[in-house]
């Protein structure tokens, strides 16, 4: 019995240490407060986008877009068209100062549909190192990023929307819905028709100086689709003139239901407007949508070729436009 003695003083030291009340090694709450457990959060998984497509049997490869910070070109053909609802300005940039404006926009959809933000990224420096190609008498004008807050998210389907979750082409006013969806999921059209700060921009910027020619680039399902607004297009030859140059095919959107779409909004305006799809959401298609834009340009010039109040187009843009076959346009 004695050789258990200092055992049992030794458990007895230990456990009254143990029932000291003591929190400042252990963490334990003080007597009478009770215990703030922090649940841990759950969050559901997003459902895999998927635009329509011929099924392949090799396996899809992704790889990652790096969208290029945008090009510091001179400020005498830079403006802001607006502010995005985090404070990032929506950039334009203007080429030519003709009585034709065409604008093509990317982004809409941020970082979610990056390639298109590359393509007008990579538009914008191709007509800077090449200036001869903006053709006498238009006026083009660039914004690459039409969802910078969206761009800065990153190609998730969080990159899709805006700082506060709307999706910004589903916000504008022709057909405008509160229950939009992309495919079968339901997403955020705003609270009303250009509740958003984007879409505020571009559109004070339409109406202030109405463009001839609005083209909207996305990903990925592989085509030109024209603005409508109601039963009519106010230009069905947009849809020629930019399917033969760029060999995307001439489509009707019937995958699902869109409402608030920007072109459509601009189609009810009377402003030609149409989406390009790429094929790909990885590949910008820079080869095919250069023609495209050319082919647009020659529409423009040699309509006016005949009337003396323009100045008419010079040898070499009339070769350019011959071999573009954009002149037989209506």
């Amino acid at each position: 019995m004695l050789r258990l003695l200092p055992f049992v003083l030794l458990l007895s030291i230990l456990l009254s240490a143990c029932g000291s009340g003591s929190t400042s090694q252990t963490g334990h709450a003080p007597a009478g407060l009770p215990l703030r457990i922090n649940p841990q959060r759950t969050t559901t998984p997003l459902p895999t986008i998927v635009i329509p497509s011929t099924p392949s049997r090799e396996p899809t490869i992704t790889p990652t877009i790096v969208v290029p910070s945008l090009t510091p070109y001179p400020d005498d053909q830079r403006f802001s068209l607006g502010k995005s609802v985090e404070g990032r300005d929506i950039w334009a940039w203007q080429f030519g100062d003709g009585p034709h404006t065409i604008v093509l926009v990317g982004g809409i959809h941020g970082g979610f549909e990056g390639n298109t933000v590359v393509l007008a990224e990579e538009l914008a420096g191709y007509f800077r190192s090449n200036r001869e190609d903006v053709l006498l008498g238009i006026r083009l004008v660039i914004i690459p990023a039409a969802n910078p807050d969206g761009l800065a998210r990153g190609s998730g389907i969080e990159g899709r929307f805006n700082a506060r979750g709307v999706d910004l082409n589903r916000n504008w006013g022709c057909e405008w819905s509160e229950s939009a969806v992309l495919q079968d999921r339901q997403v955020d059209p705003g609270p009303r028709p250009f509740s958003e700060p984007e879409a505020v921009a571009l559109r004070a910027y339409f109406v202030a100086e109405p463009p001839d020619a609005v083209l909207f680039y996305h990903s990925a399902a592989g085509g030109i689709f024209l603005g409508q607004c109601g039963s009519e297009s106010p230009a069905s030859w947009l849809g020629d003139v930019l399917s033969e140059a760029s060999g995307y095919p001439r489509q009707h959107f019937t995958y699902y239901e869109v409402s608030g779409d920007a072109t459509n909004w601009l189609a009810e305006r009377g402003i030609p407007a149409a989406v390009i799809e790429t094929y790909s959401k990885n590949d910008t298609e820079f080869d095919r949508n250069l023609p495209a834009v050319m082919a647009l340009q020659c529409h423009y010039v040699m309509r006016d070729a005949g009337d003396d109040t323009f100045d008419q187009p010079s040898p070499q843009v009339l070769a350019t436009c011959s071999d573009l076959d954009a002149g037989n346009t209506p």
